[in-house]
């Protein structure tokens, strides 16, 4: 319930300013899977850090960033304050790094309970390829895309999931219903 809440909070909240520059590495997957809410076109994306090799640079690799398409906003952001509250990782860690592919398992701090598995291989093309897994409407997927839909201020009204189910390649989308909850007003 602790994430709905802070995750409604940053919600209603525009992106922030950039302070820093997103840098993007020569071998990284800039965009893994991304989350995208109903009242602007911008969106919080998820990249993952590469070696030249397609390993997981370092032992924390994920990283999200605004990806802003709204005008007069500078294109990529780092996340600030509350923004990293409800879109920040809340955890990661590479559970296995071999040729034919790492595993990383993460979770987002405003979908805490949301356990992503992330591979990542070398493609044919020789280039890296990262894909995300979740759950989506009780099978396997791979994930695209957290859509938020706001009903107001401080409101969620569905979170959607959609994806493609691993073994059948079909397409796969999930609506989830918050808790609901009364939420606390921001600045006091």
């Amino acid at each position: 319930m602790r994430s709905a809440l802070l995750l409604a909070a940053a919600l209603t909240v525009p992106a922030s300013p950039a302070l820093a520059r997103v840098s993007f590495g020569e071998h990284d997957v800039r965009t893994v899977f991304y989350i995208s809410k109903s009242d602007d076109r911008n969106r919080v994306d998820y990249g993952i850090r590469l070696t030249a090799q397609c390993m997981p640079d370092g032992d924390e690799p994920v990283y999200a960033y605004w990806h802003r398409f709204e005008p007069r906003q500078a294109r990529f952001g780092d996340l600030r304050g509350m923004d990293r509250r409800a879109y920040g990782i809340r955890r990661q860690s590479v559970s296995s790094r071999a040729a034919n592919g790492s595993w990383i398992e993460m979770r987002i701090r405003g979908f805490s309970r949301e356990r992503i598995l992330i591979l990542v291989q070398r493609g044919a093309d020789g280039t890296c390829h990262a894909r995300a897994q979740v759950r989506i409407d009780a099978h396997d997927a791979f994930l695209d895309h957290i859509h938020i839909q706001l009903s107001g201020p401080m409101r969620i009204e569905n979170v959607i999931l959609e994806g493609t189910d691993v073994q059948s390649g079909s397409p796969l989308r999930e609506s989830r219903r918050p808790p609901r909850t009364r939420l606390p007003r921001l600045g006091g």
